[in-house]
């Protein structure tokens, strides 16, 4: 007994020690994902970080003093965003266009080009154009926004509909999930419990489907669901995570093990028909696994990206994956950072729902069978 004990105390420990490993190496891209989501598009592009930098969180405030004595230039100052300028008591609103880079310049007699400051929104002017100002004159107060806010105001602020993507996403990924671990579990029941005809073939199918990439029948599904006129639908997205012939197997294979027969037939002595048998002893019994593949259904239907481009085109029914695949569009291009805190935020249910889900991973694969 004691031998026993110790070697199921070991193999609990190893497979800690590797699930510990594995979420560290994980842990890594993640990281670096989540760090680039707080940096400028200039900042990404100048290297890579290893920690946030002081303006990632919050606001930095500067000013511009003129380099040079000379007369105050504004150029790209007609529409779009806003600046302000002092004039007195009064606050007079410039603008400039988001295509351009507003900017202050201070000439010299000859009109030459002397001193150049960039400006950005939230920049108070203090000098007026045409203006003749004397080295060291305080010309603007920049205030810079934390980066987070500035890539959220991107991502908000140009289409990304961003809670209308989760709840596609969590619509569809539920779902798929729900169905795909029940009727798993269910036909991994039947496999392990009843003994009839053509169970071997049917277990040899199910194994040869698994050999078979997903992408190789991506085209005749297509033409089916267009046939059946099902094209722009989650049903298909939906529907087919019922026959997932990888989780009959892994689940098959824990029952095995975990479920006994004689369990199965002392409760059909007791009076219970086989449905309650399924539904209130053995998927119990099953939880540790259920949960363990729930982890991989899940975060397979959220990160689904081929099959939901194909088939959807409705923008207002868009995932949360195509809404981070038009963000790689000509509008984004220029805000790298703006894309990472999409990819990021796209992946927080995906953390949420493996963080909680975990524990049962360790609990499925450590989990003994049922003594007779």
């Amino acid at each position: 007994m004691s031998s026993s004990s110790g070697r199921s105390s070991s193999k609990q420990f190893l497979v800690h020690i590797f699930m510990i490993l594995l979420g560290l190496i994980a842990l890594v891209p993640i990281y670096l994902l989540l760090l680039n989501s707080t940096r400028t598009t200039e900042q990404i592009n100048s290297g890579i970080a290893v920690l946030p930098g002081k303006d990632a969180f919050f606001s930095v405030t500067s000013t511009v003093d003129a380099e040079e004595s000379g007369t105050v230039r504004y150029f790209d100052l007609n529409m779009g965003k806003t600046l302000k300028e002092e004039n007195g008591s009064k606050i007079v609103v410039k603008s400039f266009t988001e295509s351009t880079q507003p900017r202050l310049v201070i000439v010299n007699d000859y009109d030459e080009n002397i001193a150049t400051y960039n400006l950005s929104n939230n920049t108070v002017l203090y000098a007026s154009d045409g203006q003749r100002v004397n080295k060291g004159t305080h010309l603007a107060r920049r205030t810079t926004l934390p980066n987070v806010s500035f890539n959220w105001g991107v991502l908000t602020g140009r289409g990304f509909q961003i809670w209308q993507g989760f709840g596609n996403s969590a619509f569809v990924a539920i779902c798929t999930t729900v169905l795909a671990v029940y009727f798993s579990a269910m036909t991994a029941y039947g496999l392990h419990v009843y003994r009839f005809k053509g169970r071997a073939v049917l277990w040899s199918v199910i194994l040869v489907i698994i050999m078979l990439p997903a992408t190789l029948s991506i085209i005749g599904f297509v033409q089916f669901v267009s046939m059946i006129k099902l094209r722009d639908s989650y049903i298909p997205l939906i529907i087919p995570s019922i026959a997932s012939a990888g989780t009959v197997l892994f689940l098959r294979q824990y029952m095995t093990s975990a479920i006994s027969v004689e369990l199965i037939d002392a409760a059909r002595i007791e009076g219970a028909d086989e449905y309650r048998i399924f539904n209130s002893i053995s998927l119990p019994v099953m939880l540790p696994a259920l949960a363990a593949q729930s982890i991989f259904i899940f975060v397979g239907a959220w990160n689904s990206f081929i099959t939901p481009s194909v088939l959807i085109s409705t923008q207002s029914k868009y995932t949360l994956p195509l809404l981070v695949r038009d963000l790689a569009g000509n509008i984004y291009r220029a805000e790298v950072g703006a894309i990472y805190l999409g990819v990021a935020i796209s992946l927080i249910p995906i953390i949420l729902f493996y963080a909680f889900m975990s524990r049962y991973i360790i609990s499925g694969i450590t989990m003994g069978g049922l003594k007779e």
